[in-house]
C-alpha cells in the first residue's frame, strides 16, 4: 500500500490545479463545520451565563443544537457533492494510468486505495487549515453578533433590566475534535464512490477512457433547434457536448442549483421577516413613550412545581394614581390599560358562537368540554382576558356603550391570521344582560361569574384597544371598572419626550420601590419606561442579526460549491485538448472554440436556473407557510434574490470559462494536443 500512497501523492503534485481546488473545497467545508460547532459552544456558554439557573437542556437543544445539526447536515451534503467531484475528476484524468496498472496486475483494492489515499493526504493539509479558518470565522461571527447585540442589549436593559445579551468567544477542544471527525468522514465518503467506480472499470475501458462520456450507439444526438438559431454552430456543438458529458457537468449543475435554491429561500425568509418592521405588536402610531408594569406569571410552590399564579399583580386603583401623576406632566395625554391574558378561560355555549367563530373552532378541532355528557348542551372552553382602563377613558367607553358607572363591557371582536392576512369579526352573539363564566388557571380552580352590562365591537374602539394582533386575540375580553391586573401599560404622547421619560422613571421608582430580587425574571415585578420606537429598533436589530448570519452562511456554502464548478469547468478545457486540435484541423477557428466553451457555461447556467428557480420559489413558499401561520405576513416572491442569483450564476460561469479559455491563446494544433 505504500506504493499506492506514493502514486497518489505524485498525482496530487502533478495535477496541481485540480488538487488546489479540491483542497479549497475541503478547507472551506471543514471551516464551516468548525465555525458552526464552535459558535454553538460559544452561544451555549453565553446563554447559560445570561439565563443562569433558568436554562434548560430542552431550550438549548431547540434553540442551538437543532439548527446546528441541520446546518451541519447541509454543509456535509454540499461538501460531499463538491469534494467527490474533485476525486471523480482525478480518477477520470488517471483512467489510462489505472488501465495500465490493471493490465500489469494491480488489484481492485489497490486502485481504490490510490484514490482513497488522495483523500487522506488532502485531509492532512485541508483539515488543520480548515480548523484554523473556522475558528477565525467563529471569532468574526461572535464580534459581528456582539456588534448588533450591543444595540439589542441596550433595548433589553430597558425591557428586562437584569439581562445582558452578549456572546463570548469560546474555543472548545471537543467541538474541534467533532469538526475534525465530521470533516474526515465527509472526505472519505466523497472519495469512496469515485474510488469504487475506478476499481470496477475494466482495463480496456480505462485505457480507452470511455466511462466518462455517454455514447449514443446508432443514435443521433438531437439538440433544440433554437440553440442553433440563437447561438449558431458553436452553440450546437456546446449543447451536444453537454449531453455526451452529463457526468462531468452533473456535480457542477447540482452545486449551482443548490446555491440558487439556498439564496432564494434565504431571500424569501428575509422578505417575510422584513415586513415585520411595523408589526402588529406595535403601539398606536401617535404613541411615543410607553410605561409598563409587569408581574411574573408563575410561582414555585412548596412542592417545587411551577404554579400558574400571578405573583405581584397591580390593582387598578394604584394604576389610576400613576395615570393621574403621569397625566399631570405638562398636560400629557395618557391612555392607561391593564390586562391579564394568561390567567383565564371562558365557558361559552355553542349557541352563542357566531358562524365565523364556529368555523375557527371547527378548524382548530376544539372539542366541547361537555362532549359525551347526555342531555347537556355543548359548551366550549375558550381564551379570555380581563382588562381595565383608566377612569377617564373608561367613561368614554361607558358612554359609547350606553352603560352606567361600574359596568362591565364586553369587547366583542376576534382577530385571526388567515394565510398571512388579518381578519376581524364578532365571535359572540350579544351577551348583554347575561353572565360569562371565567375559569382562573390556578391550582385552586377559581370560577368568576362576570355580568355583561354592555357590548362594543371593533369599529367602536379607540386605537389603543383595536384588535389587530391575531397572536394575542382572545374570544372574550371583558373591560371591568377595577381589579388586579398582571400587566399595566401607560401609552403617552408628551411634548418633551426626554424630560417626560425622566419624570416617568421617578414616578415609577417612587410608586414601586423594590429590591434587586423584586424583578420580573426573578419572579416578582418590573417597571420600565421606553420609547415606542424601541419596538421597531428591537425588531430591526433581530432582523439584521438573522440576515447577516443567514447570508454569510449561504455565501460561504456557495463558495464550497463553486470550487466544484471551477474545478469541473476549468479541468474540462485541459482534458479536451485533443478535441480542440481536431476541431481546428477541420477549419474551426480559435475564436469559435472559445465561443463554444463560453456557450457551454451559459447553457449549463440556464439548465441550473430552469431547475433551481421554480424549486426555490416553491420551497420558499413552503418555508413561509409556518411563518404565515404564526404572523400575518403575506407571501411575496423574492424577486431581488432571484435576479441576484440569475446575474450571479451567469457571471460566475462565464468568468470561469473566460479564464479557462485564456489557456488556448496563442496555441497551435500541436500545442493543444499537449495542454
Amino acid at each position: 500500500m505504500k506504493l499506492m500512497a506514493k502514486l497518489a501523492y505524485s498525482q496530487l503534485i502533478v495535477n496541481r490545479s485540480r488538487t488546489i481546488w479540491t483542497l479549497v473545497g475541503i478547507t472551506l467545508s471543514t471551516a464551516l463545520i468548525t465555525a458552526v460547532s464552535n459558535f454553538v459552544v460559544s452561544g451555549t456558554a453565553s446563554y447559560m451565563a445570561v439565563a443562569g439557573e433558568r436554562v434548560s437542556s430542552e431550550i438549548i437543544f431547540t434553540v442551538l443544537l437543532v439548527p446546528a445539526i441541520i446546518l451541519s447536515a447541509v454543509i456535509i451534503s454540499v461538501s460531499v457533492i463538491t469534494i467527490s467531484n474533485g476525486f471523480r475528476v482525478s480518477a477520470g484524468e488517471r483512467a489510462v494510468q489505472f488501465g495500465i496498472l490493471k493490465s500489469v496486475g494491480a488489484t481492485k483494492k489497490q486502485i481504490a486505495a490510490t484514490v482513497m489515499y488522495e483523500g487522506v493526504l488532502l485531509s492532512v493539509v485541508g483539515i488543520p487549515v480548515g480548523i484554523i479558518l473556522g475558528l477565525g470565522l467563529s471569532f468574526v461571527g461572535v464580534q459581528v453578533a456582539n456588534h448588533y447585540l450591543g444595540g439589542l442589549d441596550y433595548l433589553v436593559q430597558i425591557m428586562i433590566q437584569e439581562l445582558h445579551i452578549y456572546v463570548n468567544f469560546v474555543v472548545s477542544l471537543p467541538a474541534i475534535f467533532a469538526a475534525c471527525v465530521m470533516s474526515f468522514v465527509t472526505i472519505l465518503i466523497s472519495a469512496y464512490r469515485p474510488a469504487r467506480k475506478a476499481s470496477r472499470a475494466t482495463a480496456i475501458n480505462s485505457i480507452r477512457s470511455i466511462d466518462e462520456v455517454k455514447h449514443f450507439h446508432g443514435k443521433r444526438i438531437r439538440t433544440n433547434p433554437l440553440i442553433s438559431k440563437i447561438f449558431g454552430f458553436e452553440g450546437t456543438l456546446a449543447a451536444k457536448f453537454l449531453k455526451r458529458n452529463r457526468r462531468n457537468f452533473r456535480s457542477s449543475l447540482i452545486s449551482l442549483t443548490a446555491a440558487v435554491i439556498l439564496f432564494v429561500i434565504a431571500g424569501g425568509v428575509g422578505t417575510a421577516v422584513g415586513s415585520l418592521e411595523r408589526s402588529l405588536l406595535l403601539p398606536p402610531n401617535d404613541t411615543t413613550v410607553m410605561v409598563d408594569y409587569i408581574s411574573a406569571r408563575f410561582l414555585i410552590n412548596e412542592e417545587g412545581f411551577w404554579e400558574p399564579t400571578v405573583v405581584a399583580p397591580i390593582h387598578s386603583g394604584v394604576a389610576d394614581i400613576v395615570t393621574e401623576r403621569l397625566r399631570a406632566y405638562d398636560n400629557t395625554r395618557i391612555f392607561g390599560r391593564g390586562d391579564d391574558r394568561e390567567s383565564y378561560s371562558v365557558v361559552i355555549p355553542a349557541e352563542f358562537l357566531t358562524a365565523p367563530m364556529m368555523e375557527v373552532v371547527t378548524a382548530m378541532e376544539w372539542r366541547p368540554i361537555t362532549a359525551g355528557v347526555p342531555g347537556q348542551r355543548q359548551e366550549y372552553l375558550l381564551s379570555a382576558a380581563i382588562t381595565t382602563i383608566d377612569p377617564y377613558n373608561h367613561k368614554i367607553l361607558r358612554e359609547l356603550a350606553g352603560v352606567p358607572e361600574g359596568s362591565n363591557i364586553l369587547l366583542n371582536h376576534f382577530a385571526i391570521n388567515d394565510r398571512g392576512r388579518v381578519v376581524v369579526f364578532e365571535p359572540l352573539y350579544t351577551f348583554e344582560g347575561q353572565y360569562l363564566q371565567f375559569l382562573e388557571w390556578n391550582y385552586r380552580g377559581d370560577v368568576h361569574n362576570i355580568p355583561i352590562h354592555g357590548v362594543l365591537v371593533a369599529d367602536q374602539l379607540p386605537p389603543e384597544l383595536y384588535p389587530v394582533n391575531p397572536v394575542a386575540s382572545v374570544v372574550a375580553n371583558i373591560i371591568v371598572p377595577y381589579g388586579y391586573m398582571r400587566v399595566y401599560n401607560w401609552l403617552a404622547t408628551p411634548n418633551d419626550i426626554d424630560s417626560f421619560m425622566a419624570y416617568a422613571n421617578s414616578v415609577m421608582a417612587e410608586m414601586f420601590p423594590r429590591e434587586d430580587e423584586d424583578t420580573y425574571m426573578g419572579l416578582g415585578f418590573t417597571t420600565r419606561v421606553f420609547l415606542a420606537d424601541d419596538f421597531i429598533r428591537l425588531m430591526n436589530l433581530g432582523i439584521s442579526v438573522g440576515a447577516v448570519f443567514v447570508y454569510s452562511f449561504v455565501g460561504l456554502l456557495t463558495l464550497v460549491g463553486l470550487t466544484c464548478v471551477v474545478s469541473t469547468l476549468y479541468t474540462n478545457v485541459r482534458m479536451r485538448s485533443q478535441e480542440f486540435a481536431v476541431l481546428q484541423s477541420v477549419g474551426m477557428t480559435l475564436g469559435g472554440i472559445k465561443r463554444m466553451l463560453i456557450l457551454e457555461g451559459i447553457l449549463c447556467s440556464l439548465k441550473s436556473l430552469f431547475i433551481a428557480v421554480p424549486v426555490a420559489v416553491a420551497l420558499s413558499y413552503f418555508v413561509h407557510l409556518p411563518i404565515s401561520n404564526m404572523l400575518p405576513i403575506v407571501y411575496q416572491i423574492p424577486w431581488v434574490a432571484i435576479v441576484f442569483c440569475v446575474v450571479g450564476v451567469f457571471a460566475v460561469t462565464c468568468l470561469i470559462m473566460w479564464v479557462a479559455v485564456l489557456r488556448l491563446r496563442g496555441k497551435s494544433i500541436a500545442d493543444m494536443t499537449n495542454l
